[in-house]
């Protein structure tokens, strides 16, 4: 039996979702790992709490933070959906599980998922500013880290076991999963899994079925970890099994599988250090892209990232490592078997002056990218970068106008340079599954990014309110683009199987943009309860400046209002989101409607001796309207889902 049904079989009995999933630590955008605070660094973004990061969990990671300000998603249907960062996707928003690349092909395509199931989610952590640097130059929209307590690093008094069971209309979707954490002797032992299984979604078209929708996923883990006093040693083994439509195409399918090792470690007060962290993880990755029983092509990854962080008082340095190895065989392969490479040396340091603090990073990357010969390549050809990256910013505290506030006034500017990845250089032929002829360029230069934020933070006892304005410069900046013309995929005259060019082209462009949030809390001043606003905005425009025009697939400005009430019985809440329409586009690009769309939704907590549970009852887009993701390749195929009636039960035992 393989390794990875070993796993399934150990995990799937216990249903349950996440550690503590009651509750459930913040989704955080923040500048650092260690602030949680979402006023106690300058390139903050957004700051949620654990109980809406549950509520808000949907069936990919694009669509649970698509909400947050300045976060969007690709939206390539209900199965495949990552976030986009101000308008960066794919290689620019780089995703961690842990601090360690994921590792799978979903920066590829569109259409290929991440290799994780939210459900299973401790927290999420959205780095920007000088801190991303220590994870990589190519986040030059940010860092989407995924967090697990597959291996504790503190001991634990007594074990725990949570559960978590969920149901949707839209899709009759299914969802059961969880964790048990226990300690025998000085080890900490960890087991989590989950099941989910989907149908074809509804729209609100005639409650029409998107066809090719469906989806079956299982993922499973195991860790061992020795908290000690000056540190911690472990291991975890997790294995991720999926089977989806790509709705692109009707008959493709995408067959998933993904086996990872992680090991980590941390010695604390060594040396003149106050800590040294190591992590490590291999990920063997694979998947299928079938039409019906035939195979058109198969992606292999292998690849091994590790990393080294020494602190030692508000200095970070650090060492990291990347290789990999992506191959994509069959009769419809547009990547050639390629290896990729990296070395970097990374460096951060903050400090404090007063009421000034400063923050400087600085990152460098020695890369290389190979395409083998084969089917796409009559040579092996490789291409060297050289990558440096930096970052400079400074947060102020300024007096405020009124007694009780506290302002703070910030100024981050960032240089970077990115290496173009695999299918930026090499990528040439037809993707069915996401229906179009991609093309790359083998002879791209690093792609350089100058970019200045300016922030203003506004905080009380009752309100926070949070300002930012942006802009990014790119010399060069590497955007797949639609040329206007079609490939008659071998049969002249027939247009029946045409599909549309699009290109990798280099351009000068610019990224404006500007965000708001405002929390405001009443406390227990209605209805002997506790209630909560908030209001949330943003708006960005991608220019290129090269031709003059739009840079394609920009996100339109949306806004949304929230309004929550608690007591100690039950709490309800809803949110009202406006998406305005996109009129704003790049050539042979086409417009889209906007549309506004309301959440509700409530929870029943009750306890007993059997534990403590909570009932959960949301219903989204509840007046079933008709809404399609500007940014997604799909969006005149496969409109965002229509009423949603979600319910669940949760436990922690």
């Amino acid at each position: 039996m393989k390794t990875r049904h070993i796993l399934l079989a150990l995990c799937l009995p216990v249903f349950s979702a996440t550690a503590h999933e009651l509750e459930l630590p913040e989704i955080s955008v923040l500048g650092t790992p260690e602030r949680r605070s979402a006023f106690d660094f300058l390139p903050t973004v957004s700051k949620i709490g654990g109980a809406k990061f549950d509520r808000k969990k949907q069936t990919t990671l694009g669509e649970t933070l698509s909400q947050e300000v300045g976060v969007s998603s690709s939206f390539f249907g209900p199965n495949s959906s990552r976030p986009v960062i101000r308008g960066l996707d794919g290689d620019r928003v780089r995703m961690l599980e842990n601090g360690i690349g994921l590792l799978d092909a979903s920066g590829a395509s569109p259409d290929h998922a991440l290799s994780i199931d939210p459900l299973l989610l401790e927290s999420v952590e959205i780095l920007r500013g000088p801190s991303a640097l220590l994870y990589g130059n190519s986040a030059v929209g940010g860092v989407v880290n995924l967090r697990t307590n597959r291996i504790s690093e503190t001991g634990i008094e007594t074990g725990h076991s949570d559960f978590s069971l969920r149901y949707s209309s839209m899709d009759q979707g299914k969802a059961a999963g969880g964790v048990a954490c226990y300690k025998l002797g000085n080890y900490v032992f960890h087991i989590d899994g989950s099941i989910r299984s989907t149908e074809n979604y509804a729209v609100p078209t005639a409650q029409e079925k998107v066809e090719n929708s469906s989806n079956r996923t299982s993922q499973a883990a195991i860790g061992i970890s020795r908290p000690f006093e000056n540190g911690f040693a472990g291991l975890s083994l997790s294995g991720y099994l999926t089977d989806y439509g790509t709705v692109a195409e009707e008959s493709v399918r995408i067959g998933m599988d993904r086996v990872r090792l992680d090991a980590a470690g941390e010695i604390k007060r060594f040396a003149f250090f106050d800590s040294i962290r190591f992590k490590s993880a291999y990920t063997k990755y694979e998947h299928q892209e079938r039409e019906g029983d035939e195979i058109g092509t198969v992606f292999r990854n292998r690849g091994i990232e590790s990393r080294v962080d020494a602190k030692s008082g508000n200095t970070t340095v650090g060492l990291q490592q990347q290789y990999s190895r992506l191959s994509a065989l069959g009769d419809e392969a547009f990547l050639p078997t390629n290896r990729s490479s990296s070395w970097a040396l990374f460096g951060l340091q903050e400090a404090k002056w007063g009421a000034i603090r400063p923050s400087f990073g600085v990152r460098l990357d020695a890369s290389s990218v190979t395409g083998e010969a084969g089917n796409l390549l009559t040579e092996e050809t490789t291409r060297n970068f050289f990558a440096p990256s930096g970052s400079l910013g400074f947060q102020v505290d300024v007096p405020a106008p009124i007694t009780g506030q506290e302002w703070t006034v910030g100024l981050n500017s960032t240089y970077t340079e990115r290496a173009p990845n695999y299918q930026e250089l090499f990528a040439d032929g037809a993707h069915m599954a996401t229906g179009i002829v991609e093309k790359g360029n083998s002879s791209f230069r690093t792609e350089k990014n100058l970019g200045l934020e300016v922030s203003l933070k506004v905080k009380d006892r009752q309100n926070e309110a949070r300002l930012t304005t942006y802009v990014q410069d790119f010399r060069n900046y590497l955007a797949l683009t639609p040329t206007g013309t079609q490939d008659d995929m071998g049969t002249p005259g027939d247009t029946t199987d045409d599909m549309e060019i699009y290109e990798f082209r280099s351009t000068p462009a610019r990224l404006i943009g500007a965000e708001f949030e405002y929390t405001h809390k009443l406390g227990q001043a209605f209805l002997n309860g506790n209630w909560e606003f908030d209001f949330k905005a943003d708006w960005m425009r991608g220019l290129d400046l090269g031709g003059g025009g739009n840079l394609p697939r920009m996100v339109p400005a949306r806004g949304t209002v929230g309004v929550r009430y608690q007591q100690s019985y039950f709490s309800i809440d809803g949110e009202l989101q406006r998406v305005e329409g996109q009129n704003v586009i790049a050539a042979n690009e086409l417009t889209t409607r906007g549309y506004t769309m309301l959440n509700l939704g409530a929870e029943i907590p009750f306890s007993g001796s059997f534990g403590n549970l909570r009932a959960i009852l949301r219903a989204n887009n509840l007046f079933d309207v008709e809404a399609r993701n500007h940014i997604s390749f799909l969006k005149d195929l496969a409109p965002l889902p229509g009423r949603n009636i979600v319910v669940g039960l949760q436990g922690s035992i």
